[in-house]
C-alpha cells in the first residue's frame, strides 16, 4: 500500500495535533477538555481534505496503538490495589453503587430512545478511559463499522458534563474540609505508590529496565492470548474479560509490579498511540454518519452524569461521606488523571497557603479511588463485556 504522505510527515503532523490540543486544554482549564480538541481538528481536517486519511497508518500509531491497549488494561488492573480498596471499603462501595446505577439507568434509557446497539456501549465508555473506548470500538469495528466511532465520540464529550460537576464538588467539599481540618492542617497526600513485594521484590532494582517492565506485561498478554486460544476458545470471550482481573491478581501477589507502564516510563508513549486508534477510527466514518451520533453521545452523558451525581449525594449520608465528596468522587469517574490533576490544583489553589498541601492531597485521595477503581478498572469489564452483545 502506497501511503500519501511519508513516516516523518505523518508522525510530525500526529504530534503537532496533539500538542496542540493538550496546549489549548491546559490554557482553557479542561473546560473545553483535550479529546474534544484533539478529535475535532481531526475530523475537520479529514472531512476538508487537509489531512490525508491514513495519516494515522503511514505514522504507524495503529499499529503501536493496537499494542497498547492491550498492555495497558494489564497496567490497569496491577494499579487496582485490593488490600486498599478494603481499606477505603466506604469509598469503594460508593463507587461500585453508583457505577450500577449508572449502568442500569443508561442502558435503560439509551436501550428506549437510542436502540440496544448503542445502549449497550455507552455504560463502560461513559466511565471508560482511552483503554476501554479502544475495546469498545474495536469490538463493534467488523460487525458495525457504522457506530464504532460512538465510543470514541463519548470520550470526545466527556469532559464538558464531567468538569463543571467536579468542579464544583472540589469547591464545596474544600470550604468542608478547611473548616474540619482548621488553621493547622497536616499535610496529608493521596495513598502512596507501593514498594515492590513479593516475587518481583526479589529482582534487584538495576535489572527492572523498560525492556523488563513492557516485557513482563507481554508475558501475560501472550499467556492470555494462549488461555482464549484453548481452554476459554468455545465460550468467546473479549480478551480484556481475563487480562483486567490477571492484573489485578498478579499485582496483590507481587508477580507484576504496581503500575508497571509508569515504572518504564513508557505510559505517556502509549496513551499517545492509543490516541492514534481514536484519529484512524475518525479518518474512517464520514462526518455525516458522526454528526448522527451527537445526539445519541450527548444524551448517554447527560444520563450518566446526572445518575452518578444524584446516587453520590444520596449514598454518601449513609456510608458517612460528605454529599460534595460523594459527587466529586462518583462524576470523577468518568474523567482521567491528568484531567483530575488539573483540577485538584485548581480547588487548592484558593486555600491559604499553610492548608493547600493538606487539602490537594485529600482532594487527591478522594478523586484517586474512582480514577483508578472504576475508570481504569471497572469500566474495561463493562465495555469488554456489553459489546460482546451488540
Amino acid at each position: 500500500m502506497e501511503y500519501t504522505w511519508t513516516f516523518g510527515q505523518s508522525f510530525l503532523v500526529f504530534l503537532l495535533i496533539v500538542f496542540l490540543s493538550q496546549a489549548l486544554a491546559t490554557r482553557l482549564r479542561s473546560l473545553i477538555p483535550m479529546p474534544l480538541i484533539y478529535g475535532l481538528l481531526f475530523a475537520v481536517g479529514f472531512a476538508a481534505g487537509f489531512l490525508p486519511r491514513d495519516l494515522l497508518l503511514s505514522s504507524n500509531m495503529v499499529t503501536v496503538g493496537t499494542i497498547a491497549f492491550n498492555m495497558l488494561v494489564i497496567h490497569s488492573g496491577t494499579m487496582i490495589d485490593l488490600r486498599l480498596l478494603w481499606r477505603r471499603r466506604k469509598e469503594t462501595a460508593l463507587c461500585l453503587l453508583c457505577t450500577a446505577a449508572m449502568v442500569a439507568g443508561v442502558l435503560l434509557v439509551m436501550g428506549l430512545v437510542m436502540g440496544w446497539d448503542l445502549a449497550l456501549l455507552s455504560p463502560g465508555v461513559v466511565v471508560g478511559g482511552g483503554a476501554a473506548c479502544a475495546i469498545a470500538s474495536r469490538a463493534v469495528m467488523a460487525a458495525h463499522p457504522e457506530i464504532s466511532v460512538f465510543p470514541w465520540m463519548v470520550f470526545m464529550f466527556q469532559g464538558l458534563f464531567a468538569v463543571p460537576v467536579v468542579t464544583a464538588a472540589l469547591k464545596k467539599e474544600s470550604a468542608a474540609f478547611l473548616r474540619e481540618a482548621g488553621p493547622a492542617a497536616a499535610p496529608a497526600g493521596g495513598p502512596p505508590q507501593a514498594a515492590a513485594f513479593g516475587p518481583c521484590a526479589r529482582l534487584p532494582q538495576k535489572y527492572k529496565t523498560p525492556a523488563y517492565y513492557m516485557g513482563i506485561i507481554m508475558v501475560v498478554a501472550v499467556a492470555n492470548q494462549a488461555l482464549h486460544a484453548t481452554l476459554l476458545a468455545p465460550l468467546g470471550l473479549n480478551l480484556n474479560v481475563t487480562a483486567l482481573p490477571l492484573g489485578i491478581l498478579l499485582g496483590h501477589f507481587g508477580i507484576l509490579d504496581r503500575g508497571p507502564l509508569f515504572r518504564s516510563n513508557s505510559y505517556g508513549l502509549l496513551i499517545l498511540s492509543l490516541m492514534g486508534l481514536m484519529a484512524n477510527t475518525l479518518a474512517n466514518t464520514a462526518a455525516a454518519a458522526m454528526l448522527q451520533l451527537v445526539a445519541p453521545v450527548l444524551l448517554a452523558l447527560a444520563v450518566g452524569t446526572v445518575l452518578l451525581a444524584g446516587c453520590g449525594w444520596l449514598l454518601s449520608l449513609p456510608l458517612g461521606l460528605r454529599p460534595w465528596q460523594g459527587v466529586a468522587m462518583a462524576v470523577n469517574a468518568v474523567m482521567g488523571f491528568d484531567v483530575n490533576r488539573m483540577l485538584v490544583e485548581n480547588a487548592s489553589a484558593a486555600a491559604p497557603e499553610a492548608q493547600r498541601q493538606a487539602l490537594a492531597g485529600h482532594l487527591s485521595s478522594v478523586l484517586g479511588i474512582s480514577t483508578t477503581l472504576v475508570s481504569s478498572g471497572v469500566s474495561i469489564f463493562l465495555a469488554s463485556i456489553l459489546a460482546n452483545f451488540v
